[in-house]
């Protein structure tokens, strides 16, 4: 008998077929199948919460890129709703009357709501704001919060986690 062979009952090698039974690949799938279960709930938490940092995140760089565009042009720079009325169907970015980005809509499930004034995100030639306040981004129970200050910073906050995430 060489190494890797299996004997048989009767004492001989020949003829045997390894595998695994029924109730090996039933026990096998059951367990499979529990596991799926359990992370299917918890992958779908994660898909909500990265949808809504990726929101956030693309609302602060928006707003970013609005007053470097206005500091650049050395006029006024507009951030405004896409379709006009809500910042969830995606958003432009004008100088003028020259667009410089559009933003998609944002994924299903995400609302956004913002403090007076946040119909449109605007700043001046000298980096000013036309517009602070905070802007919240939320989806499955959780929120992400931008908050555009009197001096035109920007930022991005949890503010599940930090306690500094209010306006300024």
């Amino acid at each position: 008998m060489t190494a890797g062979e299996a004997m048989r009952p009767n004492g001989s090698t020949r003829g045997f077929i390894g595998g695994f039974t029924l109730i090996e690949l039933m026990v096998v799938l059951l367990i499979a199948s529990v596991l799926l279960a359990a992370g299917v709930p918890a992958l779908q938490n994660f898909i909500a919460e990265q949808q809504l940092i990726g929101a956030g995140n693309a609302f602060f760089h928006g707003a970013s890129l609005t007053r470097a565009e206005a500091l650049r042009h050395g006029r006024r720079a507009d951030m405004v709703p896409a379709d006009g009325r809500d910042w969830k169907n995606g958003w432009r970015i004008a100088v003028g009357k020259r667009e410089v980005m559009t933003q998609a809509a944002l994924p299903p499930g995400i609302a956004v709501a913002y403090t007076r004034g946040g119909e449109a995100v605007a700043f001046q030639a000298s980096g000013q704001p036309g517009t602070r306040g905070s802007w919240y981004f939320s989806a499955a129970g959780m929120t992400r919060v931008v908050i555009i200050n009197f001096l035109g910073r920007v930022r991005v906050c949890n503010p599940a986690r930090d306690r500094s995430c209010q306006a300024d």
